[in-house]
């Protein structure tokens, strides 16, 4: 490649400089042409401003927000955000042989109106949300910003850090009679409510999944039956195999107050309404007052 021997060359001394301006033997200025010292000047300046805006509309713009049904082939491993509507109790899948410290993987099915999509959160994701209690139930709102992953016929969201995902959950002031609740299932109520109901325990069980609380309101018509899902438990170190093994487990006979997400059970013609716990804290103690008061028409 020919160059130009004024610009390559010392004025002074006759040696090659290159791109310096100074000669390295003689120490001669050389000036270079307007535009190269402008290039060589302006560079780093313009590079510096690029970063700043960079960050800016990292901080103001950030992920696209997105609809579910929009996510495709095309769509493989997109930082995306979403606004959605938690479907179903977390499913914890808790890492075996690896000692009392070992973590786990967690996942949850998500719904924003388009369509459903799984969403999973490996051993450091799942850690950080239940360390600072981020950890998602059914009939939550939430805000995520996962990564999109396709793998065979459909595709999945990744959630990557406990900073990833926004939690909006109801807390109702108000509690609801429980009477009201098991004679209008299906209608003043719906799927994914949330609601707030007191009780006295009128038997505790213990499944392989969950852990049944069921809740009586007077008598024995008045009952509803509040499940803590054994994930939900696993996740926070409450319980390893069995969700018997909860020690702040409520006992038969207390009065309780709990809140959390309405869900239907039974076949088609025989619906009723059973109640989603999101944590161990929604289980609070109560006093006979207060659940006379909560269970008034």
């Amino acid at each position: 490649m020919s160059q130009n021997y004024e610009e390559t060359h010392c004025k002074s001394c006759g040696r090659y400089v290159g791109a310096l301006e100074v000669c390295p033997f003689c120490r001669s200025f050389n000036p270079k042409r307007l535009s190269v010292r402008l290039v060589k000047y302006l560079t780093p300046i313009i590079s510096v401003l690029g970063l700043f805006v960079l960050h800016y509309i990292g901080i103001h713009y950030g992920n696209p927000e997105v609809k579910l049904d929009s996510l495709t082939k095309r769509s493989n491993f997109a930082q995306v955000s979403v606004n959605a509507t938690v479907n179903g109790p977390l499913r914890y899948y808790a890492a075996t042989g690896k000692g009392e410290d070992a973590g786990g993987s967690a996942e949850f099915e998500i719904d924003d109106g388009t369509a459903l999509m799984l969403v999973r959160c490996y051993d450091d994701a799942t850690r950080e949300m239940a360390e600072f209690k981020k950890l998602p139930a059914f009939g939550d709102k939430i805000k995520l910003r996962a990564s999109f992953q396709y793998k065979g016929k459909g595709g999945f969201l990744i959630l990557g850090s406990e900073k990833g995902i926004d939690i909006d959950r109801p807390k109702p002031e108000k509690a609801t009679p429980i009477k009201l609740i098991t004679e209008n299932a299906g209608e003043k109520f719906k799927r994914g409510d949330t609601v707030k109901l007191s009780g006295r325990v009128a038997s505790i069980d213990s499944s392989r999944y969950e852990m049944n609380i069921e809740l009586e309101a007077a008598t024995a018509e008045n009952r509803i039956t509040a499940l803590l899902p054994l994930s939900v438990l696993q996740a926070n170190k409450l319980a390893k195999e069995n969700a018997e093994e909860w020690a702040g487990a409520p006992k038969e006979g207390e009065l309780v107050t709990v809140t959390g997400a309405l869900e239907q059970r039974g076949k088609k013609d025989e619906k009723y309404f059973v109640v989603i716990l999101p944590s161990a804290d929604s289980v609070a103690k109560a006093d006979e007052e207060t659940v006379r008061k909560d269970n008034t028409l």
